[in-house]
């Protein structure tokens, strides 16, 4: 019974490490997105700003929820 237990700990402890690394390279990519967002806004023409606004408040959002979890 106990290499049962001690096999379920070992496969739980991987999920584990894998579900943080995903968590870990999705927050990098939201963050590349909000510099990236950030840098179209710049160059973006008049009409567009509102748009590239609202997608940059977005994604930080998204970041930060992102960053509090993990």
């Amino acid at each position: 019974m106990g290499e049962v237990i001690a096999f379920a700990e070992i496969v739980r402890m991987r999920r584990q490490r894998v579900a943080r690394a995903v968590h870990a390279r999705c927050r990098m990519l939201i963050a590349a997105s909000v510099v990236a967002a950030r840098a179209e806004l710049v160059g973006a023409p008049a009409p567009e700003q509102p748009v590239r606004i609202a997608r940059l408040r977005k994604l930080e959002q998204l970041h930060e929820y992102a960053s509090a979890l993990g």
